[in-house]
């Protein structure tokens, strides 16, 4: 059982991710598809400083309420998003169970990778109907690239303040 501070801590966690991609959506986007990610530095914190299931948790309440808010829980933006969501979390969570071998910038990396390529494989099946989205895999693999690196940075220095702060949380018992 989850004790209700938490819980709360993990509630703030789903709020901010969903602020960070409201946000961002508000933002001008360089080209379709391409966004940088921001909602996933709060499930990168939570990996860090509550638990893999926690940032399962955050991922996936942030989908939900960005779906519901901004999208439409079956629009074709809800269905992208849960599907790199997942896709991303799938490649994220093995990486952080790797024993401390990859750092939040690795698995921030491996699930924009994950995100994009799952989405690109989504888009070409359901709406384009065509595999010539795959062409652009190098370009957004680049993008991926640079925005997981961004995310990674961001939820490092993030959870390592968490960690060291004074303001009582469940990350106060962890270590380093």
């Amino acid at each position: 059982m989850r004790s209700p501070g938490r819980v709360a801590y993990l509630a703030l966690l789903i709020a901010a991710a969903f602020v960070l991609s409201s946000l961002e959506r508000a933002l001008p986007s360089p080209a379709p598809m391409i966004r940088l990610g921001l909602g996933n530095v709060m499930t990168l914190t939570a990996f860090a400083v509550l638990g893999l299931r926690d940032g399962a948790w955050v991922t996936f309440g942030r989908v939900a309420l960005v779906s519901f808010i901004w999208g439409g829980v079956f629009s074709p933006t809800a269905v992208m998003s849960l599907t790199g969501g997942a896709a991303s979390l799938m490649v994220m969570i093995p990486l952080a169970l790797c024993g401390g071998r990859f750092s939040l910038y690795g698995i921030s990396i491996g699930g924009a990778f994950a995100h994009i390529s799952v989405q690109l494989a989504v888009a070409s099946a359901l709406y384009v109907q065509s595999a010539d989205l795959f062409r652009l895999l190098p370009f957004m693999g680049s993008i991926a690239l640079v925005t997981g690196i961004i995310n990674g940075g961001v939820a490092t220095l993030l959870a390592s303040r968490l960690k060291a702060s004074s303001v009582p949380g469940p990350w106060s018992q962890i270590p380093g």
